[in-house]
């Protein structure tokens, strides 16, 4: 697992949610996995990020699931927001664009995430302002109809995607992002191009 401050995390989480009754879903693709005081951690059977998260929502016992990242760039306090916020939503979209969101990142990536949501927008007629931000909560049943078939790790694009397409609905909450503070990020010039191909296939393939 490339992600050391997971146990901080974990404990962040559970504290920031304190409100609600919850779990904590650890998919690990380590050659040792973690022992994590307070989260259950599966051995990932598959590949990629993505399908982690298939079999983390898979085990999730729960009717709602959230996806985010586990470096702290996606903030806990944000997340107890976007649990409050889901009231009669589908889904909550964690946004760095919309009022009172922040993208603290360098200049080179925000402009690359800009870049990328504006495609997004443009390609699939989305009207979220942060598609792209891979933080989100959504009631498991619709993750479940939405039968998502990731590429990379964008798979909370495809969920938006088509969560709209079969007459859900959803709202953004505003997030503060921040740069990891450990380990290695995922992105780089492979998954920028395997994205921007996904967003081609979800708007050419038919669903």
């Amino acid at each position: 697992m490339n992600e050391p401050l997971i146990q901080p995390l974990v404990e962040r989480v559970h504290e920031s949610l304190n409100f609600v009754d919850h779990e904590i879903v650890v998919v690990d693709n380590s050659d040792q996995s973690p022992v994590l005081a307070s989260a259950r951690v599966f051995r990932q059977n598959s590949r990629g990020l993505g399908r982690a998260v298939l079999e983390g929502v898979a085990a999730a016992r729960g009717g709602i699931v959230a996806i985010m990242d586990g470096d702290f760039s996606h903030r806990p306090q944000d997340l107890a927001t976007m649990v409050k916020r889901l009231g009669s939503h589908d889904f909550v979209l964690g946004s760095r664009y919309v009022s009172q969101g922040k993208n603290l990142d360098i200049p080179y990536r925000r402009a690359v995430s800009m870049f990328f949501n504006r495609i997004a927008r443009l390609f699939l007629g989305l009207e979220f302002a942060d598609p792209m931000s891979g933080f989100i909560v959504i009631r498991k049943a619709l993750f479940v109809k939405a039968r998502p078939n990731p590429i990379g790790f964008k798979l909370n694009l495809e969920l938006i995607y088509k969560s709209r397409r079969l007459g859900f609905n959803g709202t953004e909450s505003p997030i503060t992002f921040v740069p990891r503070l450990a380990g290695k990020s995922k992105a780089g010039l492979r998954e920028a191009i395997r994205t921007l191909s996904y967003i081609l296939t979800l708007r050419l393939r038919e669903w």
